[in-house]
This record gives C-alpha cells, structure tokens and sequence, in this order.
C-alpha cells in the first residue's frame, strides 16, 4: 500500500483505508496484513463491521441474519502500523501493547441490534498525522477482524477512502466501532462446523455441538475459578469442532472432537477449581466385554493420556431416533456414562497443535499442562519410547498465550506381547521368511482388532518398515526374510503398552486407569510407545535336496502327495516348500513325513503358517520343522500336505510344470498307499537335515 502525501495539519480525523485491497484476500491464519478484513471485504466470512465504519452489509452474500452469536467476549484493539513490506508494501502492528485496548468487559453487545459496539474518544491518544493505525476485533488472541485508520486534519470528520463518502464523529472527536459476529467466526479455515461461547466461570455455563454421528457437550459448573500462571481468569472463550483423529495406534470410536479456549490472560496452564465437563455422545458398536473398557484419551500436541472414566451429559444423545438394541445398546448405555474434564493452549487455525486439555471428572485434578521428561534411549532407532515430547523437541511449538487447543477421542486401550516366545531370537539358514507376530490383547487378555502395528527392520542402513492391523485373533503379523548374520526387527504401537514400558517384575497393564479397584481414585496414564523386539541369525546351511526349477512353474492341490525314494541324510529336520491360494488370509499347513509309504510309520508332523495373496501367481514360503527328527538311512519317505486352518478356498504349492528330472522327489496323484500313482518328476522344495 503506497503512502499518499499529507498535509501537516493537526491530527483530527480518521481515515478509512480501504481502497488499495487486494483481490487475492483470503481469511488471515497469521495475523492482520491487509487494509480492511472481515466477510464483506475477503476476510472473515462470519465477522462484518458495521456502520458507522462501513456500509450496512447486510445484502453481501457472506451476511446470515440469523446466524448472530452474541454469547462471545470480544476485545478491541487500536496499534500503530509498521512500515509496508515485501512486493504487496503490506503492514502489521509493531512490537508491544496497543496504543489503546478496550478489554470485553467494556465491549457492549445488543442482541436487539444484533451487534457489538465500543465508542473511542480519538483524541485520547496523541495520533501521528505520518503514521498508520489499525482497529483489530480479537477474541482471547485470535484476530477475527480489523480495518486500517490514518489521521487527517478535520476534526469533526473520517473519510472512508473507498468511497469518499465523509462520517461525522460523535461530539467531534468519539469513533463508534460497531461489528457483527456469526455463528461460524472461530471455525477452522476448512470451515468446519463449530460452536463458540464465552463463558464467565464463576456463572458457569455450557457450549453444545451436534454433527452428524456425534454430539458434544462442554459444560463449566458454577463456581468455577481460573488461574493462566498466576493471572486470574474470569472468562473464557470455547470453541468445538470436529478434528480428524488423534494420533494412536490403538482401534479409535467415535469422532474426534477439538476444543479450543481462548482467554485473555499470558500463561500456557489453566488451573481450576472445579472440573469442566467434556461428553461425547454418541452410538457406536463395541465388541461385547470390551464396552467397559473404552476410554476417552486427550492429545495435547505430542502428550496422549488416557483419561479417567465419568458421567458425561448425554440427556439429548440421539434425540429424534430410536434407542439401539442388543449388543448396541449395552454399548450405547456405557457410552452414556463416560466423559471428561478440561483444559488448556493450543493455536486456532492449526498454527500448533500443543494443548493442556485435562478431560476426566469427579474433581481427581484442577490443573492442566503437558510437562514431559526426555524419555529413555530406544534400543531401536528411529523409535521414541514415549508420546511425550519435550518441547524443545515436539514437532510444533507450544502455543501463544491466550488461546489453546486439545483433540480428545474414544479408544480401546491395548498391550502386545510375542503370539509365539520363541520368535523373540531364532536362528534359521540365511534368505528365510520367517513368520514374525505379535498379539494385541485389553486389560482383560482378549483379543483386539484394529490395532495398528508398525514393524521396523533396522538390521542394516535405512529402516525397512512393515505395518500390519491385528486381526479378530488379536494377531498382527508380517513375513521376516533374514540375511546371514544378526538380523534386528522390532514390533511398535504408539499408545500400545508392551514389556519395554514397565519394570521387568511388573505386569503388562494397557495404558488406562485402572477402573477395577474399588474406591480407588482415577488418574490420567500417560501412553507410551511399546515395543516388542525380534532377533534372528541367518545361517549358511546346505540342503540335503534343492529343486527349484528355473523354467515355467505351476500349481497343484494340497490332496497331491509327493516322495523322496531314497533319503540321503539320517534325519528331517527343515522342509521349505511355496504356496498360493485363491482367496487372501492367514493359514496354517500342515506337512506329515511317514516311512517308505503313505501308511507308513509317522517320521513327524510340522506345520506353518503362511499369508497369502489372491494372486495365484505369487507363491509364499512356508516352513516345516521336524526337529532333526531320526530314521533308518536309505529309506523312502512319503509327504502328504493338508490345511490346518485359514479361510476356505483352495491352496496350492508350487511344482515344475514340465516337471524337473534333476529332482529325486516324485509327485504322486494322490495319497493312496502305498505310494499312489505317478504325476511328475520334481517339486519346488528344500530339505535340510536339521531344523532351526
């Protein structure tokens, strides 16, 4: 904006700068830059100054008659601009305080009028006729609007520049500052459905938000008093909407809801007397034995805590539907009785996403904040123990003073430990796939699905990373192929309890507070980063029998058997074979060695589990231990397959198709004793002497 010249005259009448607006506005998420912003002007859709400023807006396609929320705080603010910088000569306030604030309790609202008024006397502030200034309509710190002023010599008049139409001021000197303020002003830029009142704490009061699939509700008993540091906090602004999710590993329900408070006070804490209310009312399914245990978590930036079960104020939940039934309605009844207490920073418009948002009830605590230790070094890198980041060190910094932000959501608190302890270190030749599984469980050992596990294979250079959900086994598992030597996996859930986050004499508890004891108080649990780590060594080993055939290969029925007409070694021990199917799963196949024939003395029974693709064409290792186990050398010994478990669809391993006569093993058509009929020449197959 380029500076006219002026006359040197005395300092009288305010000029509104509206002229030189750009027609790129867009609503601010930093702070005021342009001349003149509100919903008339590219600003914000949902704020309007009103006359005598500007012009009645009320035909602009921004302006809701019914859309007026006179339940807010507002404050005003008049600063002196610095000078225009880059290529748009735009300008901010300088550093320091306002040359004058009108604080909300002098700001009027009208709810007649549908508006809010606050009358400056401009000639209580010496104005400098070279300088610009700016009027700024704030609630807590988040600017909702503001125009620009610049003193000329009448002093019975302003000039709106924009129009040049001249406006008297009241008794010569006193500017009448008048704006509107809608429904949706402390919505998100995405213009997210929100709610927003200012609430005196000592009156109490309460703010409700009803999106589709969920209502919330945020409730402030009377009484209630505040401290930001050692500030008192008289009044508060709250502002709900929905957020995406908070970021856990855990199975999360329900929607996620943000809370942002606004205030006007320094200080990063809110501490209170009484605790607020936060409820989140809604259906959701939950698997039966599992409802009691769903617990509110809050996100405060980096912190996840798990918070203590209470009573919400769900009285309206579903209001104009029909209650559920059956396993629903148990859940819904649960539901119904948990909820939260508040609060605490964070930024509007995503600037941070730090917050000290308490939710909890029954009194247990009246102070917010999200204080971290630097965690313990992880045994694996590029994973941090904790959800708690020190802020030196937290993705985004804490909030400014004076307003703050918190996402809180449902979820179901989980620990993990092996499926199989003896996956915690093996050994096993180099190249091989090794099942490699954890199982996620709740307080009560069940099985949880949907939980998120991260797999992380630092054996060596960058991470290899896998990441699984645990299925309705509880089960979440990815194939491992190791390389000769140590090979390093470890298994990670953020907000999934495992062994590395407790004490070695201490049980493996979910990260909740523990609603089972009687009488005893219910604190917020802090989640951490479990992790389940793996060890394998690879192995150089010689295979007793190698055919794997490097021409066209197929497919053939588990009903297929196969023989090895006279073994070579003294011993079974490992047999890797290759199997598809035409449907995807988890399965278990089973292999059984019997002497000389299909009737034969049973050498040994092994199975192993494999997950399969649909895709016919992809074949996965699946590897049979037999334990080194012993029989007459130069026998014969037969080999019959069959599927232990695993979706119904049929499974193939892998042969030749044109068969292989390098390969000592005969294919059968069938299983018959003795030893059926012949099929083909070779096997896609490995036997080793021992096992792993």
């Amino acid at each position: 904006m380029l500076r006219r010249a002026l006359m040197p005259l005395a300092v009288g009448t305010l000029v509104i700068l509206a002229g030189c607006l750009s027609e790129n506005l867009t609503r601010s998420t930093e702070g005021p830059m342009y001349a003149v912003s509100d919903g008339a002007h590219h600003g914000n859709p949902d704020f309007f100054f009103l006359p005598p400023m500007f012009s009645n807006p009320n035909h602009d396609p921004n302006f809701e008659p019914a859309a007026f929320n006179g339940a807010l705080r507002p404050a005003v603010e008049i600063c002196e601009l610095g000078e225009p910088v880059g290529t748009d000569l735009t300008r901010a306030c300088i550093t320091g305080a306002p040359i004058k604030r009108f604080a909300p309790s002098a700001v009027n609202v009208s709810l007649t009028d549908q508006q809010y008024s606050v009358n400056w006397d401009t000639r209580a502030q010496a104005l400098n006729v070279n300088k610009f200034y700016r009027i700024q309509v704030l609630v807590g710190s988040t600017v909702l609007g503001f125009a620009d002023i610049d003193p000329v010599a009448n002093g019975s008049q302003l000039k709106n520049v924009q129009t040049n139409e001249y406006i008297g001021l009241v008794d010569g000197r006193t500017l009448p500052i008048k704006f509107r303020i809608e429904n949706g002003a402390l919505c998100g830029a995405d213009r997210t459905a929100c709610a927003a009142e200012t609430i005196n704490l000592a009156q109490g009061g309460g703010v409700d938000l009803v999106v589709p699939g969920e209502d919330f509700h945020f409730d402030v008993p009377t009484g209630t008093q505040a401290t930001a540091g050692t500030q008192a906090v008289t009044d508060v602004t709250f502002n709900l909407e929905r957020c995406e999710s908070i970021d856990v590993d855990l199975p999360k329900f329900g929607k996620c809801l943000r809370v942002t408070a606004l205030y006007d006070a320094p200080g990063a804490v809110l501490t209170f007397t009484q605790p607020i209310l936060i409820s989140m009312c809604s259906f959701v399914p939950v698997l039966e034995g599992q409802q009691e245990l769903i617990t509110l978590h809050q996100q405060d930036g980096d912190l996840i805590r798990a918070l203590p079960h209470a009573h919400p104020n769900c009285n309206v939940i579903g209001a104009g539907e029909s209650a559920p039934s059956g396993l629903l309605a148990r859940s819904w009844h649960w539901m119904r009785d948990l909820a939260s207490t508040l609060v605490t920073p964070g930024v509007l418009h995503a600037e941070t996403r730090t917050t000290m948002l308490h939710l909890g009830g029954g009194g247990e605590t009246t102070k917010t904040g999200a204080t971290c230790t630097t965690p313990p070094p992880s045994p694996v890198a590029h994973m941090a123990l904790t959800t708690c980041t020190p802020a030196s060190a937290a993705a985004t910094p804490l909030p400014t003073f004076g307003r703050t932000i918190s996402d809180f959501q449902f979820a179901l608190p989980a620990k993990m430990a092996y499926l199989e302890p003896t996956d915690a270190s093996r050994t096993a030749p180099a190249g091989t796939t090794l099942p490699t599984a954890v199982k996620v469980t709740d307080w009560n050992g069940d099985a949880v699905r949907g939980a998120v596990v991260t797999f992380t294979e630092t054996t060596v250079g960058d991470p290899n990373i896998f990441v699984a959900t645990s299925n309705d086994s509880g089960i979440a598992r990815v194939p491992w192929t190791i390389n000769a030597g140590l090979n390093t996996m470890a298994a990670s859930g953020r907000g999934i309890a495992a062994a590395n986050n407790f004490p070695p004499d201490v049980v493996v508890k979910p990260f909740m507070p523990d609603i089972f004891t009687a009488g005893a108080p219910q604190t917020p649990v802090v989640l951490g980063t479990g992790e389940v780590p793996f060890l394998a060594t690879g192995v150089t080993a010689t295979a007793l029998i190698a055919c794997q055939t490097t021409g066209a290969t197929g497919g053939d029925q588990l009903g297929r058997g196969f023989y090895i007409p006279t073994y070579p070694g003294t011993s079974l021990g490992r047999v890797e074979m290759f199997f598809s199917a035409e449907a995807a799963g988890d399965f278990t196949i089973s292999l059984t060695a019997r002497a000389n024939t299909y009737d034969g003395t049973v050498i040994g029974t092994a199975t192993a589990p494999v997950t399969l693709s649909a895709d016919l064409n992809t074949f996965v290792q699946g590897t049979f231990d037999f334990s080194s186990a012993a029989f007459a050398p130069g026998s014969a010994v037969t080999f019959t397959l069959a599927q232990a478990s695993g979706p119904s669809t049929v499974v193939f391993y892998e042969v030749p198709s044109l068969g292989n006569g390098a390969c000592p093993i005969v294919q059968t058509n069938g299983t018959e004793a003795p030893l059926s009929t012949f099929r083909r020449t070779g096997v896609e197959i490995r036997v080793f002497e021992t096992g792993n």
